[in-house]
């Protein structure tokens, strides 16, 4: 069931779930052909908060919501009344708490969460809000569930620039991820965390045949410090090596690169 409109929903009786304030949405919940339907309205709203950022953020967010169509895990789009509401399916559950018992500490619900944003990934959706306590929520049957789309990116995978786009930008839910599964199950997040994600970026980049340098140069960047590559260790090594005490190393004007430079000690 799609593309609801006002008529759908007039004379019936809804229960409003949050009354936001001048730049929040209302939400309102309907029963609509047996189905709990949840509407995010900003038209009560007024001046830029109705007619620019209202517009703009369902728009957003109904994009994202065609994306992720019969994906578990989201909200299933509904329609879009007017332009300034989006409807979704309701999904009853509870915000995910440090203090909660049902999760903390539950593996299956944060090796969940993982498969679920991968999935969004490979849709072209980034929520870039992901760290936000109320956009995570544990549904009836424990399983994670991610909300609130308003500010999330929706790219197409056909292109390139849109393949390196989500690879890049997803980086910001994948370390919300990791501050979700900090809270939660701390002891998953083992020594070398910091390495598989770097491994799984470089994957990402090595698809678009980007020269080593290049590619080392961008993970630098989104994931500073550490070694490069497994293969770049000796070098990353070499570098930060210092000598030793009263030892001085020089080397030699005729000297190529890839050649072993002698060392010579001096007294000091």
């Amino acid at each position: 069931m799609e593309n609801i409109t006002r008529a759908d929903l007039k004379g019936r009786p809804a229960r409003t779930v949050r009354r936001g304030i001048s730049y929040k949405a209302d939400l309102l919940v309907y029963r609509v052909n047996g189905e709990d339907v949840l509407l995010k309205d900003y038209g009560r709203k007024t001046g830029i908060w109705r007619d620019v950022l209202g517009v703009m953020f369902t728009r957003r967010e109904a994009r994202a919501l065609r994306a992720l169509s019969g994906v578990e895990g989201f909200p299933q789009f509904r329609g879009r009344p007017d332009p300034y509401c989006v409807a979704m399916t309701f999904i009853n559950g509870k915000q995910v708490k440090k203090a909660d018992p049902s999760v903390r500490g539950n593996e299956d619900f944060v090796r969940q969460l993982r498969h679920t944003v991968h999935e969004m990934h490979r849709r072209g959706v980034v929520h870039l809000d992901l760290k936000h306590r109320s956009n995570l929520m544990v549904s009836g049957a424990g399983q994670p569930v991610i909300l609130d789309f308003e500010s999330a990116l929706c790219f197409r995978r056909a292109w390139l620039i849109g393949r390196l786009a989500v690879v890049l930008l997803g980086q910001l839910d994948w370390l919300a991820v990791q501050n979700w599964t900090r809270r939660l199950c701390p002891h998953m997040l083992a020594l070398s965390n910091f390495n598989r994600r770097r491994a799984r970026l470089a994957r990402g980049l090595r698809q678009w045949w980007l020269p080593r340098r290049i590619m080392d140069a961008m993970l630098d960047i989104i994931v500073p410090g550490g070694g490069r590559t497994p293969g770049s260790t000796e070098v990353s090594r070499a570098r930060t090596e210092r000598p030793l005490s009263g030892e001085v190393r020089l080397k030699p004007r005729g000297s190529r690169r890839g050649r072993a430079a002698p060392t010579s000690r001096c007294s000091p």
